[in-house]
């Protein structure tokens, strides 16, 4: 069975931190902590389009509708699943 973790910037900046610190307990080889930091990095930045997003359509519509932030971590993905059977 997967378990399942709510993915948000506040969970994806403890992943980082937990990535951290298991690469430097030599829990996790170099390999895979560059693999997950780069899937990592690649969450944030679709929130950072998601701002960038939300600034245009503000500039284009010159601030005469309100522009709405969209929470992408409540589109029906934001959840992953995590292998509970892996070793490393």
């Amino acid at each position: 069975m997967a378990t399942k973790t709510p993915v948000n910037q506040k969970t994806i900046y403890h992943s980082f931190a937990d990535l951290y610190e298991k690469l430097m307990n030599n829990e996790i080889t170099v390999e895979k902590a560059e693999i997950a930091g780069g899937l990592l990095a690649g969450m944030n930045r679709t929130y950072a389009l998601e701002i960038k997003r939300a600034e245009v359509e503000n500039m284009l519509s010159h601030g005469s509708v309100r522009t709405e932030l969209r929470i992408i971590e409540t589109k029906n993905f934001d959840q992953i699943p995590l292998d509970e059977d892996s070793k490393d």
